[in-house]
């Protein structure tokens, strides 16, 4: 799961965050990502935020671009120190 040098730290505050926005269990959520399934993450997303996943999904380019913007840096960062 580490495809943009993340520490392991960090990916599990990123999970953990993110699996208590969606009420989904982190476990449960960290297999959906690593599988690529999905369907469950984005069952209630509006289609305009869908659209926006699927775009970002799709260019490796553009993560790259969100990963190193200096106020996502920072975020990222922080979540290791929480």
């Amino acid at each position: 799961m580490n495809n943009f040098n993340i520490s392991p730290d960090k990916q599990n505050a990123l999970l953990k965050m993110a699996a208590q926005k969606l009420g989904k269990d982190p476990e449960e959520l960290k297999s959906q990502l690593e599988s690529g399934k999905l369907d469950s993450l984005t069952q209630n997303m509006d289609a305009k935020s869908l659209g926006q996943l699927n775009s970002l999904l799709q260019n490796p380019k553009a993560v790259e671009t969100l990963l190193g913007n200096d106020k996502i840096r920072a975020m990222l960062g922080n979540l290791g120190n929480k």
